[in-house]
């Protein structure tokens, strides 16, 4: 796999990550057990769900904005180590997308509120869009950990 194909799975990863900070972890789909993968399904459901709920902390605040970061940085490097790409770089890519990622959410939901339409419908939407990133960034992947030819 070339470094431009790995570089573009990093991004996508960061900016499915900066939405959703679970989907840090979606390289691990493919080689995890269906506990883990059950447990996983689990903490994804739980954000997608929780981040409709009133209260929630802003994405955008530190504490949960670094939590983004790390885990689309770590997610980056899982990522590049199923690709066969410089595990370092993809780590940097995915990080440095996931504020991006969690800035456009944040504009999207802004912009779905002021439409009129329910607020949670928005945040579907938002959903939808982050896990289709994390799932084009993982396609193909061999599901044992070996890079392919």
């Amino acid at each position: 796999m070339g470094a431009s194909s790995g570089a573009a799975r990093a991004l996508l990863l960061g900016l499915a990550a900066g939405s959703r900070s679970t989907l840090g972890g979606a390289p691990l789909w493919h080689s995890a057990g269906k506990g883990k993968r059950v447990l996983m399904a689990v903490a994804a459901l739980g954000e997608f769900s929780g981040d409709k709920a009133p209260g929630i902390p802003s994405r955008t605040v530190a504490p949960n904005l670094v939590a983004r970061v790390l885990s689309a940085g770590t997610g980056g490097a899982l990522l590049a180590r199923r690709a066969g790409t410089s595990a370092v770089l993809a780590a940097v890519l995915a990080a440095a997308a996931a504020p991006v990622g969690t800035m456009t959410g944040v504009g999207w939901r802004q912009y779905w509120s002021g439409t009129g339409r329910p607020a949670w419908i928005g945040g579907v939407v938002e959903d939808v869009c982050a896990l289709a990133l994390a799932r084009a960034a993982c396609r193909g992947l061999p599901a044992d950990g070996s890079a392919r030819d």
